[in-house]
């Protein structure tokens, strides 16, 4: 309940591996949805999250384009560039990997353009001040909530969140709560 209050979505599942992995659930999830084979990922997603999906997306023969980032923000002109009717979806960070807020609004309206998904990894502790993705139209909201202070157990420190909007919760991987 409080991730999807965090996220302005209306379903989370009750935690993935880490928040590199349930961003990778995300953009299969996105092209399973589709039926598309073609991911764009901001180049100011967290470099360990971007090798990740990669990793995912290898084995799902889907191909990951990097849109790159100018001043510490996605490149809308590039980003622009590589939209069409093949995208599944389009991943950014809020707030990314340098700290920049990107442009959600913006952003959300190519991404749904010809219908593809807008994927946003977001940091949990930091929507306790900024606007929620969901309120920007983001299909999937994935990130990891160790910023919530989560000590290190067996295994590692890390648990990762996935909220989606109404339309895919019967998609979500993993086991709903409430």
């Amino acid at each position: 309940t409080m991730i999807c209050e965090l996220t302005g979505m209306d379903v989370a599942n009750s935690s993935m591996y880490d928040g590199g992995t349930a961003l990778a659930e995300a953009a299969t999830l996105s092209c399973g949805s589709t039926r598309r084979k073609k991911i764009l990922i901001s180049a100011a997603v967290h470099p360990e999250y971007r090798d990740v999906v990669k990793s995912y997306a290898k084995g799902q023969y889907i191909e990951v384009i990097e849109i790159p980032q100018v001043d510490g923000v996605t490149s809308l002109d590039a980003l622009k560039e590589q939209m069409n009717d093949e995208v599944a979806g389009v991943i950014v960070q809020y707030p990314n990997f340098f700290g920049r807020i990107e442009a959600l609004d913006e952003i959300e309206k190519m991404a749904h353009q010809d219908k593809g998904m807008f994927i946003v990894c977001s940091n949990p502790l930091a929507l306790g001040v900024l606007t929620p993705p969901g309120e920007f139209g983001a299909d999937i909201v994935a990130g990891d909530a160790q910023p919530f202070g989560i000590p290190a157990a067996f295994g590692g420190p890390h648990c990762g969140y996935f909220a989606v909007n109404q339309k895919l919760m019967r998609k979500v991987p993993g086991r709903l709560v409430g």
